[in-house]
């Protein structure tokens, strides 16, 4: 019997340029988890990392959003594909 295996999830400052990932939770205080979700990081939407360093450049969607590695460790991602 095989058992399923689904993927631990990451943090958003652990993916590589170019790498796509879900969102499957934010893991912040109340403020910055607010503030996260306003810029439409939701639990299921799909975004890709444009660029990885001091500061990660993400896109969900048609938008594109700069982050502080800091902050990005409190986005959990599942990889995609």
């Amino acid at each position: 019997m095989e058992l399923s295996q689904t993927p631990s999830p990451l943090d958003l400052s652990q993916l590589p340029r170019r790498a796509e990932a879900v969102v499957a939770e934010i893991l912040a205080p109340a403020r910055l988890a607010a503030r996260l979700r306003e810029l439409g990081f939701l639990p299921g939407e799909h975004l890709r990392v444009l660029r990885s360093g001091t500061a990660i450049i993400v896109q969900i969607g048609q938008t594109r959003l700069a982050l502080r590695r800091r902050d990005a460790t409190a986005i959990r991602l599942v990889p995609f594909g």
